[in-house]
């Protein structure tokens, strides 16, 4: 019986003992799970946070060209605003565009969002705006600084930037930015009222476009220069747009005569487009050639 008693008790101590031996390797694997887990969870936060710094790190970084829509849609009528200011500024703080129903000129400046309304007034607006169109970056100015004087025509400013690139770069397929502060002895701007469904093509509204002149006003020209092959996606050559330095006008640029102004020019060869999600973005015929409409709504005169 002690025996027995002892073979049980062997056996017993024998299963107690290999229960304890499985619960210990039970617990170091719990434990080695936990290790493990904790090594996981902390190697998924750091890859979270990577890719979070490094999205932030593209929204803000310099060289980059962020665009709202097509330039081809805004033409035919695709006016309804589906991205907010506040967006917009996350992936620039120099920028130009418009609003919501084409509710007027979008100047950004150093960060700030302005409207140039079709009656000549300019106002900040809030992040919380639609914008149907625009383009905008972080500012660097890569090609670096100029003193420009007594130009006269805006032709004549344009390709006074064009020899900056020339000089430079000399590569005229990529993308770049303007900003221009200084005294201008002429200036000539323009702005769009919102509008009312059905939309007219943009053409027909920029022929009652409303059109201001300035004399002898110290401002900042914020421009953009696209290369040939975007024709459609945005405006092949410089897009001007004009805010005065106590940001009471502004509008698009149609004629500017600049006396003593600094300019700063900046190039980009990265670009992300973003697309309207509508019904009547999807039904639009786009691909056309409507260089004939832009020039008239550039003002552009050939």
């Amino acid at each position: 019986m002690l025996g027995e008693f002892k073979k049980n008790s062997f056996t017993f101590l024998h299963h107690d003992y290999q229960g304890c031996t499985l619960l210990a390797k039970g617990r170091l694997y719990m434990k080695y799970w936990r290790v493990r887990s904790r090594r996981f969870l902390l190697v998924c936060m750091l890859v979270v946070v990577l890719v979070l710094s490094g999205c932030s790190t593209l929204n803000r970084q310099s060289g980059h060209l962020f665009q709202v829509s097509l330039l081809n849609a805004l033409l035919l009528g695709e006016y309804d605003g589906f991205l907010p200011v506040e967006d917009l500024k996350r992936y620039g703080d120099i920028g130009i565009g418009t609003f919501d129903t084409l509710d007027g000129e979008m100047i950004l400046l150093d960060g700030t969002v302005y409207q140039a309304k079709a009656d000549g007034t300019v106002l900040p607006v809030g992040d919380s705006i639609m914008i149907p169109f625009a383009m905008a970056t972080h500012f660097s100015p890569t090609l670096g600084a100029k003193s420009l004087s007594s130009i006269s025509g805006i032709e004549a400013l344009k390709t006074s930037l064009d020899r900056m690139i020339s000089s430079t770069t000399n590569d005229f397929n990529r993308f770049y930015v303007v900003k221009l502060e200084g005294s201008f002895s002429h200036v000539r701007i323009r702005s769009v009222p919102a509008q009312e469904k059905p939309y007219q093509r943009l053409a027909t509204i920029a022929a009652s476009q409303k059109e201001y002149v300035l004399q002898q006003v110290d401002g900042s020209i914020v421009a953009f220069r696209c290369p040939d092959y975007v024709q459609g996606i945005n405006m092949p050559g410089w897009h001007l747009h004009f805010l005065s330095s106590d940001t009471l006008k502004g509008g698009h640029l149609l004629e500017v005569d600049v006396q003593e102004a600094e300019l700063e020019m900046g190039d980009m060869k990265e670009y992300t487009l973003v697309l309207p999600d509508s019904e009547s973005f999807a039904a639009m015929d786009i691909a056309h050639d409507l260089s004939k409409e832009t020039q008239a709504v550039e003002g552009i005169r050939k």
